[in-house]
């Protein structure tokens, strides 16, 4: 599931970003000095740091459904948040503000993933993919999250996507298909 979390945020990057694919490299690694002083072109790197579960979007609900003419009662899915710090990396600095602000602006006019990038399993989510800046209660404070990393302290997006899990497997259960009423006549209520 996170991977094709991972496929589709370069999907999204690739169609909806102003950018070459082919001049620059979009990557998922933990931004180490090591890895910066390896790359060779300008580079959109997009670090999970963070997956926790969204409280406020807990439901705890159960739902039946009929497929097949079984019913099957199904848990609520369960909503968990991936953050991803978005930086770019360039060997000039004028270069890679440019790139992060192309992604940012971009990012910004989609606060559900657009269907045309969505693959493998986000294509069945139950719910459209939420995705958005995360705001600073929920991010790490940047010196630390820059120093624990051993690299130069850089601008970075918090970005954060809201997927579904199911938590456990639908059950068939019975339903109540008829009643049965018996009136009798002359008894008062």
């Amino acid at each position: 599931m996170i991977a094709d979390v991972d496929d589709t945020l370069k999907e999204l990057l690739v169609q909806k970003v102003p950018i070459d694919p082919a001049a620059i490299d979009i990557r998922f690694e933990m931004p180490t000095v090591e890895w910066a002083e390896g790359m060779t072109k300008p580079t959109i790197n997009l670090f999970l740091y963070d997956v926790r579960e969204n409280l406020e979007l807990r439901d705890n609900q159960r739902y039946v459904t009929r497929g097949d003419a079984v019913p099957r009662q199904q848990p609520s899915p369960v909503r968990f948040d991936l953050t991803y710090l978005i930086s770019s990396w360039a060997s000039d600095v004028a270069d890679e503000h440019q790139l992060l602000g192309n992604v940012l602006r971009s990012i910004l006019r989609y606060p559900f993933l657009p269907a045309e990038v969505l693959k493998g399993a986000m294509t069945t989510q139950p719910v459209p993919v939420k995705a958005w800046i995360a705001q600073p209660e929920r991010t790490p404070n940047s010196w630390e999250f820059w120093s624990r990393l051993d690299g130069r302290l850089k601008a970075g997006i918090s970005y954060a996507v809201t997927i579904a899990l199911d938590a456990a497997p639908a059950e068939e259960v019975a339903l109540v298909t008829e009643s049965i009423i018996r009136l009798r006549e002359g008894v008062a209520p």
